[in-house]
């Protein structure tokens, strides 16, 4: 029996390509290369805060997915000139530094020098080209990463850790890093190029193995799946509980604000001032218990607002969102 195989994605859309990755983990195959492409999107960690992470709103605008994933680790921006891997393998004879050097010589096909470094990155001439999590199962060991190609990484910024707004949270908080791509090592390289080099460099291993074009999408068993990756409602309903803080002097005394979030709504405020009127705590309390927290939902609060000086927090703490 055949125990290994390689699959390519044709699907562009990465909640489909990680449900499809959920598919391949429970496939009894001791040994799976999975490429896959994706559109532009932010891939948050399995514990990770995307309101802390992320510029929501923007997202929207531009039309970029928010994904979270099974394994740990922080958010990063993925586009078409970005490519994904993932080596699955037996629980018991698997290990990521195996994977790692699998990773490496497809590279060193390339002409590609490339090096272990810190929290499971690879780097090539100093800088960040590839970020690593792992996820284990009872029976699998599956190991995926980033290979930085040709991504516009002009725009990361646009989508990532946007705000300065102060958020304690038990979700894991990403530390940048400076990223790379293989474009500025290898001025010609393509996509294709790096995927025939990661397979050939599997069949060299595990030996020849057939490729299979697979558009996980339209796969009934995978697609299942979806909306526990890609379904922003439910990413958003299950995110950690965190507060949100803010500190403003406003017209009508300073004011330090903390908002619980839980499941999308605010569920306590705690307002404390120096106001003079003593009507004020409660009247924000009031006004922002219950609320979504979301941008939409301050500004239609606004437009339902005669209170002057509610109003004046609420447009700042909409500017913040």
């Amino acid at each position: 029996m055949n125990r290994k195989a390689i699959f390519v994605a044709t699907s562009h859309d990465c909640a489909a390509n990680l449900a499809g990755e959920a598919y391949l983990i429970k496939e009894d195959l001791e040994h799976i290369l999975y490429l896959w492409v994706n559109d532009p999107c932010i891939v948050i960690g399995r514990f990770q805060n995307p309101h802390s992470e992320c510029n929501l709103e923007r997202m929207d605008e531009e039309g970029v997915q928010l994904v979270r994933r099974k394994s740990g680790g922080g958010a990063v921006y993925h586009d078409r000139g970005n490519l994904c891997f993932t080596l699955i393998g037996n629980k018991d004879s698997s290990s990521k530094e195996e994977n790692f050097a699998l990773i490496l010589a497809g590279l060193k096909k390339l002409g590609i020098e490339a090096e272990l470094s810190g929290r499971n990155d690879i780097l090539s001439e100093g800088k960040k080209i590839s970020g690593n999590a792992f996820q284990t199962t009872a029976t699998k060991f599956c190991h995926h990463g980033t290979l930085l190609i040709t991504s516009d990484l002009s725009v990361m910024a646009n989508y990532l850790t946007p705000s300065s707004t102060k958020l304690a949270s038990k979700a894991v908080k990403s530390v940048a890093s400076r990223v790379g791509n293989l474009g500025e090592v290898k001025n010609d390289i393509t996509t294709k190029e790096v995927e025939d080099a990661l397979i050939e460099a599997f069949c060299d291993k595990y030996g020849p193995t057939h490729v299979t074009p697979i558009d996980f999408k339209q796969l009934k068993e995978a697609n299942e799946d979806y909306q526990m990756f890609g379904d922003r409602n439910l990413i958003l309903e299950r995110t950690p509980q965190f507060t949100h803080f803010l500190h403003h002097r406003f017209s009508w005394g300073e004011c330090s604000l903390h908002m619980d979030v839980h499941r999308t709504k605010i569920t306590q405020v705690r307002l404390f001032t120096d106001s003079l009127d003593t009507s004020i705590p409660e009247r924000i309390v009031k006004k922002l218990e219950g609320l979504s927290y979301a941008k939409r939902a301050l500004l239609d609060a606004e437009l339902d607002c005669h209170d002057k000086d509610v109003l004046e927090l609420l447009t700042y703490l909409t500017e913040q969102l």
